[in-house]
């Protein structure tokens, strides 16, 4: 087995927790990229399909940014690369025609499956050897964070 290089537990567990998770976090995702063949795809374009992948397909944009916890202008901009390139449409809602819902084209659907196996794959490498109860309760921290983060009074100019 390889030795790890994360860090140990100095200077106090809390703070190596978020170099830890921060470091798993960019390794998954250069991981991921290389299996899917996404070397050049910024992070939104990958987070967009991730999102609608896993459930928000039918989102609006609106809602698909603060899902990601975006800023709109970002997301609206990827959606227009994947619509471009034929894999999303927009469609208006009916509830509410001013606003707009994302949808995987046929095409699109085909992206998206290629999009999961690699997703799969990546998750199976890098877990293995996990407990599946350990990984639940990651899951189940990861939840937290992002609960309390969304609780956090930040100062006017800083962006989530």
């Amino acid at each position: 087995m390889v030795q790890s290089r994360f860090p140990d537990q100095k200077p106090n567990a809390t703070f190596t927790f978020g170099t830890n998770l921060n470091r798993a976090g960019r390794l998954w995702r250069t991981i991921f990229r290389a299996l899917a063949g996404f070397h050049a795809r910024p992070t939104p374009y990958i987070s967009v399909l991730s999102y609608l992948i896993t459930g928000a397909e039918g989102a609006t944009q609106k809602e698909l940014a603060s899902l990601m916890g975006a800023d709109a202008p970002t997301v609206v901009r990827v959606l227009d690369t994947l619509e471009r390139e034929g894999v999303v449409e927009r469609r208006i809602r009916e509830a509410d025609r001013r606003s707009k819902t994302v949808h995987f084209t046929e095409t699109g659907a085909a992206f998206a499956e290629e999009f999961r196996r690699a997703g799969e794959e990546t998750s199976a490498q890098l877990l293995a050897g996990c407990d599946p109860a350990d990984v639940e309760a990651a899951i189940r921290v990861f939840r937290r964070i992002s609960e309390n983060a969304e609780c956090v009074k930040l100062p006017d100019k800083a962006v989530i």
